[in-house]
């Protein structure tokens, strides 16, 4: 069917996406394969495909007609059976190929929105995870940027306000580090609910990958000086 032939092109095109490795590539694979089960509208277009493809053939246009009924003589009583069968000539040679093209597509259709919507949500995750960690760096260089300038003011080498102004970019950076984390688990919230599963099978899924590399699902909190 054309839908699995287009399957392995659209995993090549998540595959060669901009900034998307192999492993991000596969786990997104994985999460549209716990997505489409769970989806109420592809399991739809699939029961109506599978209903035409039933549908088909000499079994799709023989109807049949079963009933009983008590007949008897000269007072006695027994059960009578009839059996009818009947072959709808028009509906046996009745082309189904449009028909079932149309739901083949609607299946497909069904199929590229549940990836689309999956995509959608992990890219969103890939961009917070990556806003966080950003943020994470941010709050450890004004944590090295006031520790120095406190070591300096020591010895007289920095103003008082200097170190005020960094401990006051130390604040900033801290709460950009709160809202990126804020951010990041409203985005893991939103993935885990359009892949159909729940947070802590989500995070089992995304364990590999942040093992492998990168920051953890939500980067530790900064120390203060």
């Amino acid at each position: 069917m054309r839908a699995f032939v287009l399957l392995p092109l659209l995993s090549l095109a998540l595959a060669q996406a901009p900034g998307l490795t192999q492993a991000e590539a596969r786990l997104l694979e994985r999460l549209v394969e716990e997505a489409l089960p769970r989806d109420p509208g592809y399991l739809k277009a699939l029961a109506d495909l599978e209903a035409a493809r039933q549908a088909l053939g000499i079994l799709g246009a023989v109807s049949a007609q079963a009933g009983a009924a008590l007949a008897g003589e000269y007072g006695q009583v027994g059960l009578s059976y009839r059996l009818s069968l009947s072959l709808d000539l028009a509906e046996l040679f009745r082309d189904r190929g449009p028909a079932l093209r149309a739901l083949e597509a609607q299946a497909e259709a069904q199929r590229r929105e549940v990836r689309v919507r999956v995509a959608g949500a992990f890219f969103r995750w890939l961009a917070a995870r990556e806003a966080a960690r950003t943020a994470a760096d941010g709050v450890e260089a004004r944590e090295a940027e006031l520790k120095a300038l406190q070591a300096r003011a020591r010895v007289g080498a920095a103003t008082p306000a200097e170190v005020l102004a960094a401990a006051e970019r130390l604040s900033q950076a801290r709460l950009a580090l709160y809202r990126a984390n804020l951010d990041l688990a409203l985005a893991l919230e939103d993935l885990a609910r359009t892949a159909g599963l729940s947070l802590d099978a989500l995070r089992a899924l995304l364990r590999p990958l942040e093992e492998g590399g990168g920051t953890s699902v939500a980067p530790p909190r900064a120390k203060g000086p």
